[in-house]
């Protein structure tokens, strides 16, 4: 399965790169090539990070999501997550919380398909039902934390327009960093990402509205390698921290247990199966 990943993606590749020479604006000749330029250099810099963290074919783990209020106060949930590639950019992902008792059972799904489109689904074990997220809900709060439903979706570059801002150095690490907005009309706004120029793993994500203002931050960090059934070597991060800029909230997801390659399968990722805990 993972070399038919691989494959299906070599094509696109040149397909992408070749799209975004195409997006030059309707300025001056000098100021269009330039655009022409920043944007094929982002997208081309995104699907080497992408490609990077291909092949792996599954992944478990758990994950303990710390809530801290604005006050200080803090909440945990432990969750579980799943992660399964698909051809192409495809995927599948599910989490499910495990603790505290009045929320265990939570479960999220999605699926990410080869052309970037997300489908999720929440089940909530108290009214047993299981309902369908549609995608102007997608930036709502996941458990009442500051990570959205959209956070816990696989980020291909498909979902994205990509542009080149500059490369600078952040915390002792050159970085690239690139503008990326989202494909989706139903999602306004842009975010700003910092991808280290070592690795291409992304450290650092603004989140602006469509004004322009930083509504969260998103810093990412303690990555360790991992390795693969094939032999392969994988970074993973272990921590991950949302910090909103309006009311001083955070999130944390700290990263535990990662597994690679374990025979998970399409069908531990179907819709019926929400309700069953596993």
């Amino acid at each position: 399965m993972i070399d038919r990943i691989r494959h299906c993606c070599i094509a696109r590749r040149a397909l992408w790169t070749a799209a975004a020479l195409l997006l030059a604006g309707p300025a001056g000749a000098d100021d269009a090539a330039a655009e022409t330029d920043a944007a094929a250099k982002g997208r081309a810099i995104a699907e080497r990070a992408w490609e990077r963290g291909e092949g792996y074919g599954d992944l478990k783990a758990d994950v303990e999501m710390t809530i801290i209020t604005g006050s200080g106060q803090q909440a945990t949930r432990d969750m579980r997550i799943r992660l399964l590639e698909m051809p192409g950019e495809a995927s599948r992902a599910l989490t499910r919380v495990e603790a505290p008792r009045d929320v265990a059972g939570t479960a999220l799904l999605t699926h990410t398909g080869d052309d970037g489109d997300v489908q999720q689904w929440l089940y909530l074990p108290a009214a047993s039902r299981t309902r369908r997220i549609s995608s102007e809900n997608r930036s709502g709060s996941f458990m009442g934390s500051e990570f959205s439903f959209d956070d816990f979706a696989a980020q291909p570059p498909s979902r994205y327009r990509f542009a080149h801002l500059r490369d600078e150095t952040v915390d002792g690490m050159r970085c690239h960093v690139l503008r990326r907005e989202p494909v989706e009309d139903d999602r306004p706004g842009y975010q700003h990402a910092w991808l280290d120029t070592e690795h291409l793993q992304l450290r650092r994500v603004e989140y602006h509205d469509a004004r322009g203002d930083i509504t969260r931050v998103l810093t990412v960090g303690e990555y360790e390698t991992f390795e693969g059934a094939d032999g392969g070597t994988y970074r993973r991060a272990q921590f991950l921290r949302m910090e909103n800029q309006r009311t001083g909230a955070a999130s944390e997801l700290r990263w535990s247990g990662i597994a690679l390659d374990t025979g998970l399968s399409e069908r531990d990722f179907d819709v019926a199966a929400l309700s069953r805990r596993r």
